[in-house]
């Protein structure tokens, strides 16, 4: 079941992406009176199709990998066949320049759009977020080398305000590659500090997708019960979902971690389990259970798994943002531009070779992403939405043939010489960005696959 929830999940996020984005180029062309012959979505076999009183054919291919909008007198040989040319509809060679850069460049600002609308609407019907407590330190980590320690909460990075977790990997995303220090305020009871992390081509060839964890932070997990197994000492002997738990046999627990190592070192023991259910402060004492680990020992367990349920969580750990109408608005264009200015950053070290490009991303990690944020939720999943939709926004605005970027390139040359770019040329610049873009198709699949192997 988890396969088809990650395979519906993926399919589902890239058809809202690319079709806002070929929506984008349909709307504009039919406002300048363009005939659209065929509105897409994905590739292969069709699945269903319909035709509007306009003759303008909508369908649905297997491969829901890309999707194209085929305009009249259109020139593009990933396209399926197009059909002769009415005389009495405007074709997409008929389009003036200006007319041709608008509906080439409508695609990738519809993706922009969808972004800022997804986080307007995130922050006007408001989010739970981790605070930047931190939860958990690495030993010998660069984190713990500059003292930073468990319940620290951090304030700022590089003089850049931290207000929920998130903010830091945001933050750290930008300084990847980078040699120097990192500098960190943070607040430990009640007096602030700063401190430096030192960093050499960081992270330039490692896995780049948690920055925090590659400092060796992690972020505040409360031991909160989220589902009990059944039969397990837990439910056995009355444990509930979104139980706090407090101590142990009179040691605090402050973490999910924390609760991990208490157990883990308990097998078939009593114990006395302090909680909180509510405003409510209760005792527990029950046996506890055992299982083999993967090295061999015997450890603890009591049949509990953590709760993903943030609400549940202890309110000084946890963040609510929701914002009015017109500081949404705001929220929706800043995130986009923050999200769109690090992608771009990042793209500019992975061709300088500050960041490895091992870490380009095909459809597989794409589908495990969807996957996990789906379950995560509506926010995680829409945040995915987002995110994905800028990156191919920004993707489809390079310079390269076949891609949106290529076409306005075309445009601006035709513009500047006064005359349409050769046929000739067209040509091989198409077969030139076809091979390029299938290339780099084929490299970040096979980075998702090493990533499997």
């Amino acid at each position: 079941m988890d396969i088809l929830f990650t395979i519906f999940s993926f399919i589902l996020l890239i058809s809202i992406i690319v079709g806002i984005h070929e929506l984008g180029h349909f709307l504009t062309a039919r406002f300048y009176n363009i005939h659209v012959i065929k509105f897409k979505i994905g590739f292969g076999k069709e699945l269903f199709s319909f035709e509007d009183k306009r003759n303008c054919n909508y369908s649905f291919g297997i491969l829901p990998l890309g999707g194209y909008v085929q305009m009249l007198g259109e020139n593009n040989p990933v396209q399926e066949g197009s059909e002769p040319s009415p005389s009495d509809k405007k074709s997409y060679l008929q389009a003036s320049p200006g007319e041709r850069a608008a509906v080439t460049f409508a695609g990738p600002l519809a993706n922009f759009i969808l972004a800022a609308i997804v986080y307007f609407f995130l922050a006007i019907v408001g989010t739970i977020q981790l605070s930047s407590f931190v939860g958990e330190v690495t030993a010998g980590s660069p984190a713990a080398q500059s003292g930073l320690a468990v319940k620290d909460k951090i304030l700022e990075i590089d003089e850049s305000s931290v207000e929920v977790f998130n903010d830091i990997n945001l933050i750290l995303s930008k300084r990847i590659g980078d040699t120097g220090s990192i500098n960190v305020k943070y607040l430990r009871g009640d007096s602030e500090a700063i401190t430096s992390i030192l960093i050499s081509n960081w992270l330039s060839g490692n896995d780049q997708t948690a920055p925090t964890a590659a400092l060796g932070l992690q972020p505040y997990f409360p031991p909160v019960v989220g589902q009990l197994q059944d039969e397990g000492p837990a439910s056995v002997y009355g444990l509930k979902q979104g139980d706090l738990i407090k101590a142990i046999n009179g040691v605090e627990i402050f973490t999910w971690q924390d609760l991990s190592k208490v157990l883990s070192r308990l097998p078939n023991e009593l114990i006395d389990i302090e909680l909180q259910r509510g405003n409510d402060l209760k005792t527990i004492t029950l046996q506890t259970a055992s299982f083999i680990s993967d090295d061999g020992l015997e450890k603890g367990r009591i049949g509990i798994i953590a709760s993903n349920d943030i609400s549940q969580w202890p309110a000084d750990y946890t963040v609510e943002k929701k914002e009015d109408l017109f500081t949404a608005l705001l929220v929706g264009i800043q995130n986009t531009y923050r999200y769109t200015v690090l992608i771009i950053s990042s793209i500019g070290k992975m061709i300088s070779g500050s960041i490895s490009a091992d870490n380009l991303g095909g459809p597989i990690q794409i589908s495990v992403l969807a996957g996990s944020a789906a379950k995560a939720g509506y926010v995680t999943f829409l945040s995915m939405v987002a995110l994905l939709s800028i990156n191919l926004g920004l993707l489809n605005l390079l310079p390269i043939p076949i891609l949106d970027g290529g076409q306005l390139l075309m445009i601006a040359i035709e513009k500047l010489k006064g005359s349409p770019v050769s046929e000739m040329t067209l040509e091989y610049s198409m077969r030139a960005g076809i091979v390029l873009v299938v290339s780099l198709m084929i490299f970040a699949f096979a980075n998702d696959i090493a990533r499997l192997i």
